[in-house]
């Protein structure tokens, strides 16, 4: 197979921005990719690891301050929790606790490995 062309390897990585940017997961963009474009698994990599750069570089771009987006974010998982447990979906309440204990490192798991003096 021919190699891409700098115009359509840009394309491709927008596009798997794109997909990132809508939920999709490192794997999906990965299989997307090589069924595709035919492309191996190291360069489907690549790609991939291009359009987080991307993202983040857009981020950057943007002048938003991290703490201002970080608190945004925390606050949209409390409302996003909130509305689980109104609907008693506990998985869901779950993942949202979880997902903040992952952003702020306040929990469990973010004391785990360390050693206890």
């Amino acid at each position: 197979m021919a190699r891409a062309t700098a115009t359509e390897t840009a394309d491709r990585v927008e596009l798997l921005a794109g997909m990132i940017l809508a939920g999709s997961n490192n794997t999906e963009c990965l299989v997307y990719a090589r069924q595709a474009w035919g492309v191996s698994r190291a360069q489907g990599y690549k790609l991939v690891k291009r359009a987080w750069a991307q993202i983040k570089d857009d981020m950057d771009a943007t002048g938003i301050d991290r703490q201002e987006l970080l608190s945004w974010a925390i606050q949209t998982l409390i409302t996003a929790s909130g509305q689980a447990m109104k609907q008693k979906n506990p998985g869901a309440v779950v993942a949202c606790i979880r997902q903040l204990d992952h952003m702020t490192g306040t929990g469990y798991n973010s004391n785990r490995g360390q050693l206890r003096r």
